[in-house]
C-alpha cells in the first residue's frame, strides 16, 4: 500500500526524482488533482528542465511507457496551474452580481487581455474551492507526456501504459487525500487559459474506463 513520508509517495511503481526548483512553499492542503500534458515527445525534455532550473512544473510526471516520475514533494506547492478562469461563468451558474463582477473584470478598459485575465484569476483565487476551480495553493499536478497535434486541435493519444499508469496514480492520490474521483480532479485545458483541450483526454479516460 502507498504511503506518504516526509512529502514523498513511497510506493513500487513510482520513482522519487525531485526538483527543488519547482517546489515553491508549504501545501497545506490538496483538495484536487489537475491533470497536463507536456506538448512534448519524451519525459527527458522535462526533467532536463527541470535540472536547468525551470520553476514551472508539476508534482508528478508520466512518460510514454507508463512510468511514473515524482519530481516535487506532495507537501511542496508548484506552479502548475496558471491563470484561471471564472469557474462560474464556465459553468453558467454566476449570482447576477458576481457575473456583473467578472464581466467588469474581463472589459476593464485600457488593459490588455493579457492583464484582464490575470486580475479575473486573481479575484478567482480569492474564493475557496470549490467555488473556484483548482489553484496552486490546494492541488496536485500530473504532466502526462504527449504533443499538441495543431491540424487536429489536440494532443496525441496517450498510450495505453499512460492511461493505466494515469488511473494507478489518481487512484493511490485520491484514496490518500480523501478526494472525489468524479469532481475532485481536473483537464487543465477546462480550467485555466491553456490550449482547452490539455488533459481532456486523460480525464475522459478516467470517468469512462475507455480510451479516448
Amino acid at each position: 500500500m502507498a504511503t506518504v513520508e516526509n512529502g514523498k509517495l513511497i510506493d513500487p511503481e513510482v520513482e522519487v526524482k525531485l526538483y527543488t526548483s519547482i517546489e515553491h512553499g508549504a501545501l497545506t492542503s490538496v483538495a484536487s488533482i489537475v491533470l497536463h500534458r507536456t506538448d512534448s515527445s519524451s519525459a527527458t525534455g522535462t526533467l532536463s528542465a527541470y535540472e536547468g532550473g525551470k520553476t514551472t512544473g508539476a508534482h508528478f510526471l508520466i512518460d510514454k511507457l507508463g512510468k511514473i516520475y515524482q519530481t516535487a514533494r506532495v507537501d511542496q506547492v508548484c506552479w502548475h496551474v496558471g491563470i484561471l478562469v471564472a469557474r462560474c461563468q464556465a459553468e453558467s451558474n454566476c449570482d447576477p452580481q458576481e457575473l456583473k463582477t467578472i464581466t467588469a473584470l474581463l472589459h476593464e478598459k485600457g488593459l490588455s487581455f493579457s492583464t484582464r485575465a490575470k486580475n479575473l484569476s486573481r479575484h478567482e483565487v480569492a474564493k475557496t474551492y470549490p467555488q473556484r476551480y483548482p489553484a496552486n495553493s490546494d492541488s496536485l499536478g500530473i504532466e502526462v507526456v504527449g504533443k499538441y497535434v495543431a491540424a487536429d486541435k489536440a494532443f496525441e493519444l496517450p498510450t495505453p501504459e499512460q492511461l493505466k499508469s494515469v488511473k494507478y496514480l489518481v487512484d493511490i492520490l485520491v484514496a490518500q487525500f480523501k478526494l472525489n474521483l468524479l469532481s475532485d480532479v481536473y483537464a487543465h485545458g477546462a480550467i485555466a487559459r491553456k490550449e482547452v483541450s490539455e488533459g481532456a483526454q486523460l480525464l475522459q479516460s478516467l470517468l469512462t474506463g475507455a480510451k479516448p
